[in-house]
């Protein structure tokens, strides 16, 4: 006799569902491995930010005049402008954009209309979040101390006259700021912003923290990274990001100008009026966004991402960008003084 064995789902329910779930795992596959090409890429270009850096070190070596970049300041800071911005920051992270341009689903420079008020506002919570990272690591560093650990680091020349002032502007604020944001919240941004809003804001400040060299600086850069990723996709706009990074570094170049033409006490009483200035603003600016409700997402921008969040990172860090990462320690290494 035979038996019937009763099937609630159905033959082409369960052919259906089996041939959702290999469509599933294909994808997961794809993606994974979409991600660590773009990981490969991005650590590429950090790679080639080292190397660049040391060619052009060797070429001043080789031409005689390597010491112009430890006693002239006006030649150290147009070597800045070339060397460490231009060529080794906006040159590499270009031609990973060139090389992933079809994986774009967003310009790759955001450029969206943004009302001046409104700007002004973003970057006022920028500054603030700004300070507020500096004073978390200048903890971090102070109790480092504590345990006799400290971390020295080259420091650029003083500028020395007025047309060096205009150039340590230029290479400390200026072109940084428009090089690293076309870098890492144009170039990186945009094209991890596939995979959610979220993880590519991570990831990239993970990548801005590795390009700044040492542990500490990791730290404030990845900190500061959170906040320019988080506001380039609140405004879709790279303008706010590149005028907080630019103030940002411009803190410590007007210091450094107001010393040369008014003496060091000058010099500090003007920094602390301008980070009381910073947060007053900041905390008004943070006040009115709050309002206004611009933390809130307005449109969702769906992701079509069929990864979790820790499939992502995986992927996106091992193995590629791990490398880089110990490259970092070994870097910081060379800066720490024990005792």
């Amino acid at each position: 006799m035979s038996q019937y064995y009763y099937n609630p789902f159905g033959s082409n329910d369960v052919n259906e569902a089996m041939q959702m779930q290999m469509m599933k795992e294909k994808r997961v596959k794809e993606e994974k491995h979409e991600i660590r090409m773009i990981s490969l890429c991005m650590s590429g270009a950090i790679m080639a930010f080292l190397i660049i850096q040391n060619i052009f070190a060797v070429v001043l070596y080789a031409l005689g005049i390597s010491d112009l970049a430890t006693s002239n300041s006006v030649f150290q800071y147009a070597f800045n402008v070339i060397a460490g911005s231009v060529c080794s920051v906006a040159l590499p992270f270009g031609i990973v954009a060139l090389i992933n341009k079809r994986k774009y689903k967003h310009p790759v420079v955001p450029s969206k209309h943004i009302k001046p008020s409104k700007c002004a506002l973003w970057v006022g919570f920028g500054m603030i979040c700004c300070i507020a990272a500096n004073y978390a690591v200048s903890i971090l560093v102070l109790i480092g101390e504590m345990l006799g650990i400290k971390l020295t680091q080259g420091e650029m020349l003083e500028p020395d006259s007025v047309f060096s002032c205009i150039m340590f502007v230029v290479a400390v604020a200026v072109v940084p700021a428009i090089c690293e944001e076309f870098a890492m919240r144009c170039c990186s941004l945009q094209l991890l912003r596939n995979y959610g809003k979220g993880f590519a804001v991570f990831a990239v400040s993970i990548v801005f923290g590795i390009l700044h060299g040492n542990v500490i600086q990791f730290v404030f850069a990845f900190i500061i990274g959170l906040v320019l990723g988080f506001v380039t996709i609140k405004t879709d706009s790279i303008a706010p990001a590149i005028l907080i990074h630019a103030l940002n570094n411009g803190m410590s170049a007007v210091q450094s100008i107001v010393k040369y033409a008014a003496g060091e006490d000058v010099s500090d009483y003007t920094v602390i009026g301008l980070y009381i200035f910073w947060m007053i603003f900041g905390i008004i600016s943070g006040i009115c966004l709050l309002v206004k409700g611009e933390f809130k997402s307005k449109v969702k921008e769906g992701s079509q991402s069929v990864l979790t969040t820790r499939q992502k990172f995986n992927a996106f860090l091992f193995p590629w960008t791990i490398f880089p990462f110990f490259i970092l320690l070994l870097l910081t290494a060379q800066y720490v003084e024990i005792g």
